[in-house]
């Protein structure tokens, strides 16, 4: 029985070097990166079983994303590899105010943006406690959106617990079209991330706090809402408890993947039931942790997230 299991598009990441543009770099550093993979390796490397699914070219680079979600512990038996396909690429500059990070993508007619509900393994989706999907992965093409559904209705027929992460790309699709698609999976998830940029740019909620924001889109959607507002912290919302938990300051090397690292603190402590307050805590020192790190993922040990919720820790503090 997988603790995790989830599935979506992961890509090849290209970057200069910083602070070098592409323009100005003569080579560019190659890692991966995807949502949902990010998810499962956080958790794997917190000790958690979990499991990535998705369609992947039968190429080299292909075969390296597997090798590296394999180093973290996932599990990826169940990807499906076909011959003559691309895997989708973005490209990452980094740079300071006022430029900021900016990001291209190459990943239309990807291998993942072709995945139909018949290619889900239906054995590997009914062993499992929990399923995580994302907004990302339905915006790809109609199948897409499709095989989440076809997920989503796996994981209810076998009593696991779904969590849903909107996590809107304005590059991949226009807000009113966005929330049109992604209500049904915020209606339907358990639990359900969501920005406050968000909140209001798709669903048109505009409230004096986060906790005000996470207590109206749980009378809306029910089950737990759980919102991000950057260094204001989170607020989460669960039809009985609602709090309100501050962000810890971290040094920021690279902010891709520290909204992953949350959700991925947060399931882990609801894996064990522990309370919403608890997840919060232990989401947003995942997270803190994750900014000071470069890549996706948050290359962390358990003990490493606890020492950061120590008031007193050298690393982070409140």
């Amino acid at each position: 029985m997988y603790d995790l299991i989830t599935l979506g598009e992961t890509m090849l990441r290209l970057s200069p070097p910083p602070p070098l543009r592409i323009g100005q770099s003569s080579s560019l550093n190659l890692t991966f990166g995807g949502a949902e993979s990010n998810v499962a390796c956080n958790l794997a490397r917190l000790g958690r079983m979990t499991s990535w699914w998705s369609r992947l070219p039968d190429n080299p680079l292909a075969h390296q994303l597997v090798a590296m979600l394999r180093y973290h512990g996932v599990d990826t038996q169940q990807v499906t590899f076909c011959e003559g396909e691309r895997l989708g690429t973005y490209y990452i500059e980094y740079g300071t105010t006022p430029r900021g990070i900016q990001v291209w993508y190459d990943r239309a007619n990807s291998a993942a943006s072709k995945m139909q509900p018949r290619d889900l393994p239906s054995e590997w989706m009914q062993n499992a406690r929990w399923l995580h999907l994302t907004g990302i992965t339905p915006a790809l093409s109609n199948d897409c959106n499709e095989t989440c559904h076809t997920a989503l209705d796996y994981a209810k027929a076998s009593g696991s617990h779904i969590s849903f992460d909107v996590n809107y790309r304005a590059l991949l699709w226009k807000p009113h079209v966005a929330a049109n698609v992604l209500e049904s999976f915020c209606h339907q998830a358990d639990t359900v991330f969501i920005a406050r940029r968000d909140a209001q740019q798709l669903f048109g909620v505009i409230a004096d706090s986060v906790q005000d924001v996470a207590r109206t889109l749980q009378t809306r959607w029910g089950g737990t809402v759980i919102v991000t507002d950057g260094e204001v912290g989170s607020a989460g919302d669960n039809g009985t408890v609602s709090i309100h938990v501050p962000a810890l300051s971290a040094p920021i090397i690279d902010r891709i993947g520290a909204g992953d690292a949350f959700a991925s603190g947060v399931i882990d402590r609801l894996l064990d039931d522990a309370p919403l307050e608890e997840a919060l805590q232990f989401g947003t020192a995942m997270a803190s942790l994750k900014l000071s790190i470069a890549g996706d993922i948050a290359v962390v040990t358990r003990a490493e997230v606890l020492q950061a919720l120590q008031p007193t820790s050298p690393t982070l503090r409140r």
